[in-house]
């Protein structure tokens, strides 16, 4: 459903997109759940049969929901665009738990008929059941230096891949993988009884191990196709070719906020070495941000709603404590640590992988212009400005106040200065934001242009609701 706009030229998904064939990445600019899921399937709506998506980071730690005809989907492996009808492909920079993509692949409806359309690289990483227990074991062990792994097993995974040991999709056609299984698995188990001290519980592995390797037989199901001639052979005969990153710029390995961070590089340049290709095919980014902020995990949040308090709830609170407590949380509360629970519950900000309550609070400018210089992205998708609907005022941080100075600039370790945001109060709408239809209230109106005017980049798309039709399509000259 595309909506029309009086005194804005309306743009469709194809022509978001560069004429010029080259990558478009799709990155969040937060600390990941920004609706990248949304976003990539809007795109993809516009996409060809001979166009291209490709996943070229992360594992099943991500989390992409989508709503489609009228039901939510979560997908963790798969890129998002599966419901359209481009190619879809697993890159080599992804580490890729067999068994969960076989369990994913069967939540797709029957009729919408993916698998002759979706390859996967060779060079990808396979995460055993091993990897997974060293996940939780090592987090488990840290205690309070925990930095809020999803235990996926993704960190054991590229660490294996980094020492050079590391089993790929391409090594389950070989002879000899169930002994290069065995070996690698041998390894492990000795990292967990010798350096963690792990006491084996019977034959634990078992369960696992059942799904691994039917999940192995079901990737030698699936084309197997080298990352970069597959994007190469695309865009040379003038394709579209998406690259759907997985977390958000904040979590990269280096440049996020380490070590507080995810395994793999979230941000657009880690398109060029997670598919092996020349950094000159990467074309300008489009970054998601949402209209407020979430983290799931420990580390630094300058504008958490509620603070320490906040973190340490979160960290050790579940779903179920939440709602005991605070059934009818107060968006407009005049104490912030309620306020970001009212957040939490009129976004559903639970991890859609982990399950875990998400860290609320406002946007950030500076961390936007950081995420956004270091990503090239030359257009915005805004997504959960619905979300606000039930607060009377919503805040940005514009700027911080570090020892005493104004700046809007992020200093290199968070965690180590003492920051006070800065901030610009705004009003809300009345009512829901999807019922407005394509024209927006003046409050939200005011609220987008101020974060076009402060970020120097054009927001495309605004999420107004959870369904795939709640999409606002707008440009200015």
């Amino acid at each position: 459903m595309i909506f029309s706009w009086s005194v804005q030229l309306l743009i469709t998904p194809r022509q978001v997109m560069s004429k010029k064939s080259k990558i478009i990445p799709i990155i969040g600019l937060q600390w990941g759940d920004e609706g990248k899921g949304k976003g990539v399937a809007r795109i993809a709506s516009g996409l060809s049969s001979q166009d291209l998506i490709v996943r070229f980071q992360g594992g099943n730690n991500a989390g992409h929901t989508i709503w489609h005809d009228g039901k939510c989907y979560v997908f963790h492996l798969i890129p998002s665009g599966v419901f359209g009808r481009a190619q879809i492909h697993l890159g080599a920079g992804m580490v890729v738990n067999p068994g969960a993509l076989r369990e994913e692949a069967s939540t797709i409806p029957k009729k919408v008929k993916f698998l002759h359309r979706m390859t996967i690289s060779p060079h990808a990483v396979l995460t055993l059941p091993t990897h997974i227990l060293l996940d939780s074991v090592s987090e488990h062990t840290k205690g309070q230096r925990r930095i809020g792994s999803t235990g996926k097993g993704i960190s054991p995974s590229y660490t294996d891949l980094v020492l050079r040991r590391a089993l790929r999709v391409g090594d389950i056609y070989n002879p000899d993988f169930k002994k290069k299984y065995a070996a690698l698995k041998k390894e492990h188990k000795e990292t967990l009884e010798k350096v963690f001290k792990y006491k084996w519980k019977g034959n634990e592995l078992s369960r696992s191990e059942k799904k691994f390797w039917a999940g192995i037989k079901f990737i030698q199901s699936l084309q197997v196709a080298d990352s970069s001639e597959i994007v190469e052979r695309a865009l040379n005969a003038g394709e579209k070719v998406i690259a759907e990153g997985a977390q958000g710029a904040l979590l990269d390995v280096r440049f996020g906020h380490y070590p507080f961070v995810t395994s793999s590089h979230t941000i657009a340049g880690g398109v060029a070495t997670g598919l092996g290709i020349s950094p000159h095919w990467v074309g300008e980014a489009i970054g998601i941000l949402k209209a407020y902020a979430t983290k799931v995990g420990e580390g630094p949040f300058p504008t958490e709603l509620g603070g320490i308090r906040s973190r340490v709830w979160c960290r050790d609170k579940k779903v179920p404590d939440e709602k005991e407590k605070f059934s009818n949380p107060n968006p407009n509360s005049r104490d912030e640590f309620e306020q970001g629970i009212a957040l939490r519950k009129l976004g559903n900000e639970i991890g859609a992988t982990t399950g875990r309550l998400r860290r609320t609070g406002w946007v950030d400018i500076p961390l936007l212009k950081y995420a956004i210089n270091m990503n090239n992205a030359s257009k915005l998708i805004l997504t959960k400005l619905d979300v606000l609907s039930g607060f009377k005022k919503v805040k940005i941080c514009t700027h911080y106040t570090i020892n005493g100075k104004k700046t809007d600039r992020v200093p290199f370790d968070l965690s180590r200065v003492k920051i006070k945001p800065i901030y610009k109060t705004f009003p809300v709408w009345k009512g829901r934001l999807f019922d407005y239809g394509s024209k927006l209230p003046p409050q939200a109106l005011s609220y987008i242009k101020f974060l076009e005017k402060t970020l120097g980049r054009k927001i495309i798309y605004v999420g107004t609701g959870p369904e795939e039709h709640h999409v606002v399509e707008r440009y200015w000259k």
